[in-house]
């Protein structure tokens, strides 16, 4: 939330790939530097997890990507990926491999 009120796009989105490849990391028994997108495909989707999840899950890699290229600049653009990643966290702590 800090990174978002000081509109530190850049260290916000990278934080953010970094929360999901520590959680994704964890349930799939990986070191979480190895986490890309690939995992959807490679991982995620043969331990049977929802495509809707899926879908989130790509859509949050994508925003990290994307704010490499473009970032994003007010605060209240920041903050709306925050529910989005605590609903990712909580979802992807479900998954059992």
């Amino acid at each position: 939330k800090n990174l978002a009120t000081e509109k530190d796009s850049d260290q916000f989105f990278a934080t953010l790939f970094r929360v999901l490849q520590e959680q994704i990391g964890e349930r799939l028994y990986l070191p979480a530097t190895s986490i890309t997108e690939s995992v959807i495909e490679d991982h995620l989707r043969p331990l049977g997890v929802a495509g809707p999840t899926l879908d989130r899950l790509h859509e949050l890699f994508q925003s990290c990507n994307q704010a490499r290229y473009a970032p994003v600049k007010s605060t209240q653009e920041l903050e709306a990926y925050i529910p989005r990643l605590e609903s990712m966290v909580r979802e992807l702590q479900t998954i059992k491999s």
